[in-house]
């Protein structure tokens, strides 16, 4: 289900994928297709060997000693920042288990507006708000239960649909305001989603097929010194992902949000896998061994305990 998706402004200025072209910088990226097959990467120019494997976007394996899969999302994007205007691959990371906290006591939850929250056993069957020591979570009680990769997913789809946020910022009273029309967005059918079945986010794609945001792109490097590309995701507020209008500092040559982004993420991680810049786009050529990006792995501190067929994702 979405509401209030809005046309953005213009922007402004089977293959070994280890060995294509790749891109680091502060790019604007326009989706041209969801989950592709091998004909429509060779219809942007992929060399990909036609007796070449179609791409795979649901992965079947144990854990736990339980079959589990996980699923990639593909999005196509073609940078609009260059005059070649290439296209690449950006990769979303899906599981359907929810969320929940290794001691298995809290469950992760996520709202139609896109904010997300912990909720305990007790909270979630009630479905009222979550109660930190601060206070109360800032979210409503239509939250779901929230997926790996899930609000990585809907923040990228929030930007680059231009949902109306839940509050804007009046220059005349120099401070937020709520809005008046607030737009809404959720994955209806996760289990499809994560089954390979992308039409529900072919059909939110194709609500704004011109519109573009602006991502941040890295360089991942493997263990076996492979280098691929890979981008930055994250939620709404931490400038992972910035407005199309938005442009470089005049001082500084940078895009002040996605600095910011970067040292945030240099923060969390002493030994980072990714390296990402915060000037505009170019084409990156290897001068130096990479940095490595685990970004496909779902090590955030939580472990997976879900059943659709459950009321609750806890055990």
């Amino acid at each position: 289900m979405i509401e209030n998706s809005n046309e953005s402004k213009t922007p402004r200025s089977g293959a070994d994928f280890s060995n294509i072209r790749k891109y680091k910088g502060v790019a604007s990226v326009n989706v041209v297709a969801v989950n592709p097959d091998n004909a429509k990467l060779r219809s942007f120019g992929w060399d990909i060997a036609q007796d070449a494997d179609e791409p795979k976007y649901v992965i079947e394996f144990e854990r736990d000693g339980k079959k589990t899969k996980s699923a990639r999302v593909r999005l196509l994007v073609q940078i609009q920042d260059l005059e070649d205007k290439p296209v690449i691959a950006l990769d979303f990371w899906l599981r359907p288990e929810a969320q929940i906290t290794k001691d298995g006591k809290k469950c992760k939850i996520i709202d139609s507006y896109c904010r997300s929250a912990w909720a305990t056993k007790a909270e979630f069957t009630n479905h009222t708000i979550p109660q930190y020591e601060n206070g109360p979570a800032t979210i409503s009680s239509d939250y779901k239960a929230c997926h790996p990769g899930q609000e990585e997913l809907v923040a990228f789809i929030h930007k680059y649909l231009n949902v109306t946020p839940l509050q804007v910022f009046s220059r005349d009273k120099n401070s937020w305001i709520p809005s008046a029309a607030p737009g809404k967005l959720t994955i209806d059918n996760w289990n499809a989603l994560c089954s390979g079945d992308a039409k529900e986010l072919i059909e939110y794609i194709s609500l704004q097929p011109k519109n573009c945001v602006k991502v941040i792109l890295g360089i991942r490097t493997t263990e076996d010194n492979k280098t691929y590309q890979t981008f930055m995701t994250g939620g709404l507020r931490d400038g992972v992902y910035i407005g199309n209008g938005a442009l470089p500092d005049k001082n500084t040559g940078e895009y002040t949000s996605a600095r910011r982004a970067i040292d945030k993420y240099l923060e969390g991680n002493s030994n980072p896998s990714t390296s990402f810049s915060a000037a505009p786009v170019s084409e990156w050529k290897e001068t130096a061994t990479e940095i490595q990006d685990n970004s496909d792995q779902f090590t955030d501190g939580v472990s997976s305990s879900y059943d659709d067929d459950m009321d609750l994702p806890f055990d």
